[in-house]
């Protein structure tokens, strides 16, 4: 017990908070002893991870060998002792207590953390780990990705980027899927198809682990639908385009504004946020950059409705997604047919 306090078994919760402070000096107040729970901004907590410092509500909790840890912690050590493994224990834990990584997640973006994000170990980029994470959503879109990018690499006019990309004059024949498929499309040869397949399984881990998997995919399909609106408004002619970095663009936009605002070092997100940007500028084109303005923008509605408080998250986050992705979709759809 701390010095001038009382031991007494009896020792109650007034008295505690009546007590004075570290040092003799006032008592915290309420704000500084309470959090919002990083998943659950409606519930107060004075209980923090043990690994990074979230604030974590009783549904959060897990135990650990000292105190408790968070759900994304406990999903990601899993993977770290289990490399081969951890990605179906991470998402066996989500299915029993709404962990990260899996898609049943609770995670709010109005609270993403409140401590900051915790320090990294191990080699990274930009601040991001090069190991730890779930991977399951992040690995699917690699390998669909990569498949797309080599088709296109040993087949003659890109067959699979003229099958699946983005085109407005596929919408106005009635080639519906590419609005979706397009996401798979990367542009560019091989180093293009390398970089993304790098960034998006720095970013895509980060992601999968705080939203969970549905939400992922979710903002990854609206962040394609966000740069496809952009360029049928700005470039409604364009004959075909791949969306696959407006993809990692959008998923870093909406981590990057649930991070803000929950008050996370977002330093990491815009560090990489300027490689990809920069990287654009010098080997992309104006198409280009419409087509990311409007993933940034995409990322950011998402990030805003996935942060919204409602009573029912999970019903809300779908509600809220689905309309996102009709209305972007729609704005495409009727700029191919006018």
């Amino acid at each position: 017990m701390t010095e001038g306090r009382d031991d007494r078994p009896d020792f109650t919760w007034e008295e505690f908070a009546a007590s004075p402070g570290p040092g003799g000096g006032p008592p915290p107040s309420d704000d500084e002893r309470f959090k919002p729970c990083f998943r659950h901004p409606d519930r107060s907590t004075g209980i923090t991870c043990q690994r990074c410092d979230r604030a974590i509500c009783g549904e959060c909790m897990r135990p650990a060998s000292v105190g408790f840890q968070c759900p994304v912690c406990v999903a990601e050590q899993q993977l770290a002792d289990h490399p081969s493994g951890g990605g179906r224990g991470g998402r066996g834990r989500g299915r029993r207590g709404g962990s990260g990584g899996g898609g049943g997640s609770n995670w709010r973006g109005g609270s993403g953390g409140s401590g900051g994000r915790r320090p990294f170990s191990g080699p990274s980029l930009a601040g991001f780990r090069l190991g730890g994470g779930p991977v399951t959503v992040t690995a699917a879109l690699m390998v669909l990705m990569a498949s797309v990018g080599l088709i296109d690499l040993v087949t003659p006019g890109r067959l699979a980027s003229q099958v699946l990309g983005y085109s407005s004059t596929g919408l106005a024949q009635g080639q519906l899927w590419r609005l979706v498929t397009g996401i798979l499309v990367p542009s560019g040869g091989i180093l293009s198809l390398l970089l993304n397949l790098l960034f998006l399984w720095l970013i895509g881990r980060d992601v999968e682990a705080a939203l969970g998997r549905g939400r992922m995919v979710g903002i990854a399909i609206i962040s394609g639908l966000g740069s496809a609106a952009a360029l049928s408004l700005l470039y409604p002619t364009i004959p075909l385009w791949g969306l696959a970095y407006s993809v990692i663009i959008g998923l870093i936009a909406a981590r990057a504004a649930l991070g803000y605002r929950a008050g996370e070092d977002v330093r990491s997100y815009l560090i990489l946020f300027a490689i990809l940007l920069v990287f654009n500028l010098v080997v992309g084109s104006m198409a280009g950059a419409v087509s990311l303005l409007g993933a940034v923008i995409a990322g950011i509605a998402s990030g805003a409705l996935l942060g919204t408080a409602s009573a029912n998250r999970t019903r809300f986050d779908t509600i809220a997604l689905i309309t996102l992705g009709v209305v972007l979709a729609g704005v495409c759809l009727g700029r191919a047919v006018v």
